[in-house]
């Protein structure tokens, strides 16, 4: 009698992270998405991460973001930072700087509602973690969405905004973390 070949139970699936969600979704739809044709770039048919920051409806790129947390129940204040600073998080055993990014843009703290997350972005190895109001989720807009000129952006905003949409009357602005992880003015936060 032949031995029967015995497979072991399958490890039960891990809950995914919000993060992996947002990514799976992503790539849902970019393999729905229409085939790029010429004089179509990358960044028209790829999704953004889509967020709420006061009025605004902020585009950011999934390249730059490394995750969504939620708002740490504790971050520790570090003295002599502007107020936009809040401090710093343990993240899983890695010290992140946490910054509420409306009160560096316009001077105006974001209110800590339930819906405010914490976006991750990484410059080379340091990790940068953004206040913001909501996590909308994710964003595709072609070239018959774009606005032609920032020049209605603010000025403080304008700064960090690489392009603009505008879908169901609604404006969403594309904005670079890149340009804003290297402001002199975001790295040097002491007051």
């Amino acid at each position: 009698m032949a031995d029967a070949e015995v497979t072991p139970p399958a490890a039960p699936a891990s809950p995914l992270h919000p993060f992996d969600v947002l990514l799976k979704l992503d790539q849902r739809i970019r393999e729905r998405a229409p085939v790029e044709t010429a004089g179509t770039q990358l960044s028209e048919i790829r999704g953004r991460l889509a967020l709420r920051l006061g009025s605004w409806n902020l585009l950011f790129s999934m390249d730059d973001v490394a995750e969504i947390i939620p708002v740490p129940r504790s971050i520790t204040r570090v003295p002599g930072v502007k107020r936009w600073l809040l401090g710093i998080a343990n993240l899983r055993g890695k010290v992140i700087s946490v910054s509420d990014l409306r009160d560096f843009l316009i001077d105006r703290p974001t209110p800590r509602l339930p819906g405010s997350q914490i976006v991750v972005v990484r410059a080379g190895e340091w990790d940068y973690g953004l206040l913001v109001d909501e996590i909308i989720g994710m964003r595709h807009f072609g070239p018959q969405h774009r606005v032609p000129s920032l020049e209605a952006i603010e000025a403080n905003l304008r700064l960090y905004v690489i392009e603009a949409f505008l879908n169901d009357n609604q404006h969403w602005l594309a904005f670079d973390t890149g340009k804003l992880l290297a402001d002199p003015r975001f790295l040097n936060a002491a007051s």
